[in-house]
């Protein structure tokens, strides 16, 4: 299968893998050779592709192969007939994924939806995940409740972003948008992950747009069925978080949860509470820190899971 690097990043290669009989995109790096090399596995977002984990790969292939890959309906994984864009089957497809890969064992980092997701593994798979990385996971509150009453965060983020997208969406339908409305609502995005959007990296940046507009894998009207179909899936999990709750309960690999109280996306209170009930896991909430900390500060997170594993073989 056609295999290319990825600009900027050498190490890191660009190609597809055959997943049940279809293509998959998936980012790698192959790691160094060692004798207890550590495979890990990273997923990333709703509405989101592999390219949210390029700052992070290349310090993480120090510990062993990595890949990135795309879920059905978002990046350049196109979708079949079967998919159903719920958690619940991105959870399973994870696991086609890694046997795909040839990996009875791995770590697995997920980041949003992609947290619940690899959450959903870890509980189903405690004999194939070492290690579980959480990086703001959209795990639901305790209490359907609470999502009635938005944080100051919520607030401050998705205010700014509902504004600016349903006035473009009005535009666009009599086909007045233009380039500077657009650009706003796309710097009201970037301010869910980056405290200055314009100090962002353009390369990075291109690389994450080209995957949204490409032609290759699935076409606007998949994406969007996509997108609606999961994010209707997390919905339901948040308003009866019964089921992920008693995931929660079985995890047994040693885990690490990160987030920032500066989220919009998923609240710190939430991930305090998942911490509460879970005190055997390792956790940082992030003062001023936003919803994905692989891309708004890939250094620290580097070495908050660093310090995971150093504080995992100790224990072992």
């Amino acid at each position: 299968m056609r295999t290319t690097k990825v600009a900027g990043r050498p190490r890191i290669t660009d190609t597809r893998l055959l997943v049940g009989g279809r293509k998959v995109r998936v980012l790698r790096v192959a790691g160094r050779q060692q004798r207890e090399a550590e495979p890990q596995l990273l997923v990333h977002g709703l509405g989101a592709s592999a390219a949210t984990w390029l700052e992070v790969m290349e310090g993480l292939a120090e510990h062993g192969p990595v890949v990135a890959v795309d879920l059905p309906g978002f990046g350049r994984t196109a979708p079949v007939e079967e998919d159903s864009f719920t958690v619940r089957s991105y959870a399973s497809f994870v696991g086609s994924v890694a046997d795909a890969l040839g990996w009875d064992r791995f770590t697995l980092h997920g980041n949003s939806m992609g947290g619940l997701v690899a959450a959903l593994v870890a509980s189903r798979h405690p004999d194939r995940v070492l290690r579980l990385v959480l990086v703001s996971p959209a795990l639901p509150p305790r209490s359907p409740a609470r999502m009635v009453v938005p944080t100051r965060a919520t607030l401050g983020g998705f205010l700014p972003i509902l504004v600016s997208s349903a006035t473009v969406a009005a535009l666009e339908v009599v086909g007045l948008a233009g380039p500077e409305l657009s650009q706003r609502r796309n710097r009201d995005l970037l301010r869910l992950i980056f405290p200055d959007p314009a100090s962002v990296d353009p390369g990075l940046l291109r690389l994450m747009a080209a995957d949204l507009a490409s032609k290759e894998g699935p076409d606007r009207r998949e994406r969007r069925r996509a997108l609606l179909t999961a994010l209707g899936s997390i919905a339901a999990v948040w308003t009866d978080p019964r089921g992920a709750w008693h995931a929660i309960d079985r995890i047994s690999s040693p885990t690490l949860v990160v987030g920032g109280t500066r989220d919009a996306l998923v609240p710190a209170q939430t991930l305090r509470a998942v911490l509460a009930r879970r005190p055997d896991w390792v956790g940082h909430v992030l003062d001023d820190r936003r919803h994905a900390l692989m891309l708004e500060d890939p250094e620290l997170y580097l070495e908050l899971v660093a310090a995971f594993r150093a504080g995992v073989d100790r224990a072992a």
